[in-house]
């Protein structure tokens, strides 16, 4: 990792930092699903975006969908959910509206953007939580992201490069990067987040989980579950009862 790109994260850390305690009056909360356009230039400022234009374009258009609960009160700051899948939801899973009000938690994902490359998956779930700060008073000690398939890459990237910003994360039906010999610099950071792999009833994707999982363990890492639902296929986002769930198993594992 280049010194100035390690500087970068420095800065990023910083500014999703600074979002977190600076947001709009109450007045200007909006609620519901709505779907939004920006740039990195526009959440970053041109110097920092700057940092990162091998991976996006400064100018480049960002399209999210979100999902703020009626009942949002800064008053008692919801976790978020960064929603990583190959489908690039246009809109929510069904039944996910009121598990999200239930635990209290804003959700966020790419709308239509198609097939990226991992690295810049990896930077645009990053770029989510600041553009959700600045908006919105955030429980930063629940920033989680839900990936599946191949979307698994990009998400345990990023929870291996900012643990700060991530807590914890939810890998389903996939293969979390991983190490062999060279253990992670951040490893000591991310043991103190939580994880769930979620495997499905193919018995292929189960032993590729299973094997991340022992990687995970094999490393130190402990604030681990496993699960196995066997209604579950391969890339298919979880129905509300199991969404519910895995979101349990990430706060209790705190």
């Amino acid at each position: 990792m280049s010194v100035r790109f390690y500087l970068s994260i420095i800065c990023l850390f910083q500014i999703i930092v600074f979002h977190s305690i600076a947001q709009e009056p109450e007045s200007k909360f909006k609620t519901g699903q709505y779907t939004v356009e920006t740039t990195s230039r526009e959440i970053l400022g041109p110097e920092l975006a700057a940092s990162f234009e091998s991976v996006i374009k400064q100018n480049e258009t960002i399209k999210w969908t979100i999902f703020v609960p009626e009942n949002y009160d800064p008053a008692f700051p919801p976790g978020m959910i960064v929603h990583m899948t190959q489908r690039n939801l246009a809109k929510m899973p069904i039944g996910w509206a009121s598990v999200l009000k239930d635990k209290n938690m804003i959700w966020i994902s790419l709308n239509k953007v198609g097939t990226l490359k991992r690295n810049k998956e990896m930077m645009l779930s990053v770029l989510a939580t600041p553009y959700i700060q600045e908006r919105y008073k955030i429980n930063n000690n629940r920033i989680y992201l839900v990936a599946s398939a191949d979307s698994c890459y990009a998400a345990s990237a990023a929870m291996q490069v900012y643990p700060d910003i991530f807590k914890g994360a939810i890998y389903s039906t996939c293969e979390a990067l991983n190490w062999k010999k060279d253990i992670p610099d951040t490893i000591d950071k991310m043991k103190k987040n939580r994880y769930v792999f979620v495997s499905s009833k193919e018995k292929d994707i189960g032993q590729i989980v299973r094997r991340s999982v022992r990687k995970y363990e094999d490393a130190g890492i402990t604030k681990i579950k496993y699960l196995k639902l066997q209604e579950l296929v391969y890339g298919r986002n979880f129905s509300r009862r199991r969404l519910n769930q895995t979101i349990e198993l990430l706060d209790d594992l705190n």
